[in-house]
């Protein structure tokens, strides 16, 4: 009976990642990641198929691309940077301090993490202050998909969360405004003219 006991507890003790030793998926941890390369997915206990962990990776760089801005800064042409982090047992703190460890955007604030817990059927984010959603844009996105989510079905659920995220951040180019009042205008001229006219004669 101990036997037994030992033998579901100790992998559950496993499944516990300690967010200092984390593997980053932008940096050198891509691999322990099971990515080929830098990305913005990290799966380590190989919770989804490399086909799809790629086709997320893809979805998140959209996400980025869609968020960009026009203006006059970095930070305000800068889109919004998402990483995915999927575990068998996550949590709360492993995502905010993820977010902390990582630095992924300490100039613009402008970053989410998500931890999904496959184990409890629960994902979890910490989004930094710029990303353009409130924590009630996040929290209903997330309940809308989450009877799919319930139901085992991570990727239709991931796909659709990320999608919603990138039409809620997506911003509106407003062009810049008219000055009616433009010095040098044709206008302009033609009233100086009539002025100085008026005075010769």
């Amino acid at each position: 009976m101990l036997l037994l006991l030992l033998s579901l507890v100790i992998p559950a003790l496993q499944q516990q990642w300690d967010a200092t030793q984390f593997p980053n998926p932008q940096k050198g941890g891509y691999k322990q990641c099971k990515m080929r390369s830098a990305s913005n997915v990290c799966d380590p206990d190989e919770v989804l198929s490399e086909p799809d962990r790629y086709r997320l990776h893809s979805e998140l760089l959209r996400i980025s691309s869609r968020t960009g801005n026009t203006g006059n800064t970095y930070c305000d042409r800068k889109g919004v940077d998402v990483i995915l982090v999927v575990v068998r047992q996550g949590s709360q703190q492993l995502a905010d301090e993820l977010s902390k460890l990582w630095h992924i955007d300490d100039q613009c604030k402008k970053s989410v993490v998500f931890v999904m817990s496959s184990n409890n059927r629960h994902l979890y984010y910490s989004s930094l202050v710029s990303t353009g959603l409130s924590d009630d844009e996040i929290q209903s996105i997330m309940a809308s998909s989450d009877m799919q989510l319930q139901a085992g079905h991570f990727m239709p659920t991931l796909l659709n969360i990320f999608k919603q995220v990138a039409k809620k951040t997506d911003f509106t180019l407003t062009p810049p405004r008219e000055n009616h009042h433009k010095a040098g205008s044709p206008r302009a001229y033609h009233v100086a003219f009539l002025f100085i006219l008026l005075i010769c004669l």
